[in-house]
């Protein structure tokens, strides 16, 4: 598996959300030079370790150690964990949408999500790290979701 399926972590305090307090994921600043609208992307520190909040109440998506936020309306694509538009990619590398997931699920058709995105990873096609606005493997948020579909 490539790097973009492994997860990075880290735990001293400066990964709570400054806005929910939930806990979030470190990432690559890979990831924000790539999600970041081009007006904001002038007003990132890289120097800094940036997370991702997951949290579906939250409108913050990325914060850093001094507690920059970035907001969904911020980032040039809409975020699976925050939005419940069927439109939405569960999987951005390979376009698998909540719509397009259910579809194939409830009707068996192929190719499986699940089989697909890993046969894509296992040929080192993902970018999960630029594509993903968290930064990681969407096998997870796939699996979740279609899990929630029973």
């Amino acid at each position: 598996m490539s790097d973009c399926c492994t997860t990075v972590s880290e735990s001293n305090g400066s990964e709570l959300c400054p806005y929910c307090k939930s806990k979030g994921k470190k990432i690559k600043i890979n990831t924000l030079k790539s999600m970041l609208k081009p007006t904001i992307l002038s007003t990132l520190n890289a120097n800094l370790p940036h997370y991702f909040c997951s949290s579906k109440e939250c409108d913050v998506v990325y914060f850093d150690t001094d507690k920059k936020t970035y907001l969904t309306s911020e980032i040039k694509v809409s975020i699976h964990q925050k939005d419940n538009s069927f439109d939405i990619p569960v999987c951005y590398c390979f376009g698998w949408t909540k719509e397009k997931i259910k579809q194939y699920v409830e009707n068996g058709f192929t190719p499986n999500p699940l089989e697909h995105i890993r046969e894509n990873i296992k040929e080192n096609r993902c970018g999960c790290e630029v594509n993903n606005p968290q930064g990681s493997c969407c096998l997870g948020n796939v699996t979740n979701y279609i899990k929630s579909l029973s």
